[in-house]
């Protein structure tokens, strides 16, 4: 699909709005105006706690959200905090060009990845930039493939 942007700007405005002109509602045309619709509910910062102490962790320094022992929990270079998002919501709340479910108790920035190692054969270890791993599942494998492929040059 072929999207042509074309931007007015001009202090005639009073604020900004976006038109989609299109020959049908595809399915890609339902995500881009949902992706739209919700830029301005997407968070940059999350509540989370530890040791009976709040913190304010700024989603630019996730390395992961997982689940453990019925909990779920930020980790960040500093340690793990505890936080009251189920990992369904926070996968909801965050940018999906972001962040990726890799498996049922973890979700992963990006950002934070340092390769995909695919040399086990069916299974996918995600090596983050803090030298941790975490593992694909086989059920999220195929949406790790296609990542890839869109991203570079994967065949």
């Amino acid at each position: 699909m072929e999207i042509k942007i074309k931007t007015n700007i001009s202090s005639e405005f009073k604020e900004t709005s976006i038109i989609i002109n299109t020959p049908q509602i595809t399915e890609e045309m339902q995500n881009l105006i949902q992706y739209i619709s919700n830029i301005n509910t997407m968070p940059n910062q999350i509540v989370a706690n530890k040791n009976n102490q709040i913190y304010v962790i700024d989603l630019k320094e996730v390395i992961c959200f997982f689940s453990k022992d019925k909990h779920n929990y930020v980790r960040t270079i500093e340690g793990n905090y505890q936080i009251k998002y189920k990992l369904y919501e926070l996968e909801e709340l965050l940018k999906p060009k972001d962040f990726i479910r890799i498996s049922n108790s973890c979700i992963i920035p990006i950002q934070q990845v340092k390769c995909f190692d695919t040399s086990v054969l069916g299974t996918v270890l995600v090596k983050l930039k803090d030298n941790t791993q975490e593992t694909v599942s086989k059920r999220n494998v195929a949406k790790i493939m296609k990542l890839l492929k869109q991203r570079g040059n994967l065949k």
